[in-house]
């Protein structure tokens, strides 16, 4: 309940305006949806690293055709609302393409920082932040980070369970569980 507390007063409570609010763009990654939520997940730790808002600036992704909007999958900064009002009278934000991320963002933040697609080599990955690497392991901080960013709307929701639902899952025999391999 504190971890959760604290991320709200520094992602969904945070006082953001384009003069003061430092942010960190994340521009979503051009490599499947596992990869794409890994990418923002890490992007939100880099974030917090840095007391950063996190702001996501492309989505829906150039590489992946979806029409959730980014509400429905992560729980938005207060700054990204901000960011898109921002869109008016601003150049187009260029998407991430299996080829490259951009590595500069269009905005009205004056404080901003765009990540750049090598941002995963990061050391800052294996650290827990100060306030918390007492109290929690690197696990159970990035276990609470992922719980907390990715939230699922009810319409993408339904989405998953309507695909789950006819899914066939391999399962094993039940004559053979629990029995040993023959030698």
């Amino acid at each position: 309940a504190d971890l959760k507390a604290w991320l709200d007063e520094r992602h969904v409570s945070l006082p953001c305006s384009y003069h003061d609010t430092a942010v960190y763009f994340a521009p979503t990654s051009p490599n499947g949806i596992g990869n794409k939520l890994l990418a923002l997940t890490m992007s939100f730790h880099m974030a917090l690293m840095q007391r950063r808002a996190l702001v996501v600036t492309d989505w829906p992704p150039a590489t992946m055709p979806t029409s959730y909007p980014l509400e429905e999958l992560v729980r938005p900064s207060a700054c990204q609302r901000l960011f898109e009002e921002d869109q008016r009278g601003r150049a187009p934000i260029r998407k991430c393409t299996v080829a490259s991320c951009p590595l500069s963002t269009a905005s009205r933040f004056r404080k901003a920082f765009t990540q750049p697609h090598w941002a995963h080599q990061s050391t800052q990955f294996l650290e827990v932040p100060d306030e918390w690497s007492s109290r929690v392991t690197w696990l159970q901080y990035w276990r609470a980070l992922t719980q907390y960013l990715l939230s699922p709307g009810p319409r993408l929701a339904a989405g998953l369970a309507r695909t789950l639902q006819s899914a066939s899952l391999l399962r094993s025999p039940a004559e053979d569980a629990g029995r040993a391999p023959p030698p």
